[in-house]
């Protein structure tokens, strides 16, 4: 079995988390890309149609029905070496190293905060504001940042708002689409500095299903072999966008060290990536505009 089998003949369904807005909002391009996978590999695996789940849920309910392979049958999720502990991977990047390159969220009064940062020792008086189940969060303890957590991703932004926090950190395409999610808020984006540290996003599925896994892998070599999943990914609104607006070159570009990338990561796949890995990113901390 890959995608889940349903009753009385109807076609086999894939069952991925509920998009709620907040979800929805940075997460097209996977919704793109799957039901491409699913097209290219058809004729070897069968029909499979993309479903969501009926109802919202954690990230810790997702690891566990896909981890006894029930009820969800496939997640995307950042990579760490514990996440591959419970779940299978499927080792291909999926936003080509964006997610590594974070854009840091504030209050609007506090936009030039960070004006004057030059290295990981001068981010050390802010606090920075993650999801308590985020690898990020073991990657700046690591680098010596002080965070503080919430338990939902909503929760983040009204703190930053009430200013509990100094920081939010986000990934490179998903800053300017919440901000505006979140217009309401008196937050705004950096425009000085770009946290970078390697982040692989994967496809999780179930280690009860190697069928699947099977599928997507050979879905998504085929798609990047034959130019499609650059295309899609260059096409994503928010990933154009993001691109486009917020000045990578100008920015001065702090290397965070991350122990937790799980074997296979693919790092040195040039073809892979946006933005080239630094091979000694755990020795560097800052390179200067």
């Amino acid at each position: 079995m890959a995608c889940f089998e349903q009753p009385n003949g109807q076609p086999a369904k894939l069952v991925i988390p509920l998009q709620e807005p907040t979800k929805l909002v940075h997460n097209q391009f996977f919704l793109t890309l799957l039901p491409q996978i699913l097209a290219v590999t058809e004729e070897e695996f069968g029909p499979c149609e993309l479903t969501f789940y009926k109802q919202p849920l954690s990230s810790a309910r997702v690891a566990a029905y896909l981890n006894q392979n029930k009820v969800i049958g496939l997640n995307w999720a950042s990579a760490s070496s514990e996440r591959d502990k419970q779940l299978r991977a499927i080792k291909i990047p999926l936003l080509k190293g964006l997610m590594g390159h974070r854009i840091l969220l504030l209050k609007k009064e506090n936009k030039d905060l960070l004006k004057n940062v030059k290295t990981v020792e001068d981010l050390k008086p802010f606090v920075f504001g993650l999801g308590e189940s985020w690898p990020d969060t073991y990657i700046l303890k690591y680098n010596g940042l002080k965070i503080t957590t919430a338990a939902h991703y909503d929760l983040l932004f009204k703190m930053l708002d009430a200013g509990r926090y100094d920081l939010l950190s986000r990934g490179y395409s998903e800053a300017l689409p919440e901000l505006e999610l979140h217009s309401d808020k008196d937050i705004t984006y950096d425009e000085h500095i770009v946290l970078i540290y390697p982040l692989p996003v994967f496809f999780y599925v179930s280690p009860q299903n190697p069928e699947l896994a099977k599928r997507i892998e050979k879905g998504l070599i085929t798609l990047v072999n034959n130019g499609q999943f650059d295309k899609l990914f260059y096409n994503s609104p928010d990933i154009a966008q993001s691109l486009a607006v917020l000045n990578f070159e100008k920015r001065t570009k702090i290397y965070l060290c991350n122990t937790y990338i799980p074997e296979g990561a693919q790092l040195d796949n040039r073809a892979l990536w946006h933005f080239p890995n630094k091979e000694d990113s755990c020795n560097v901390n800052t390179i200067k505009r």
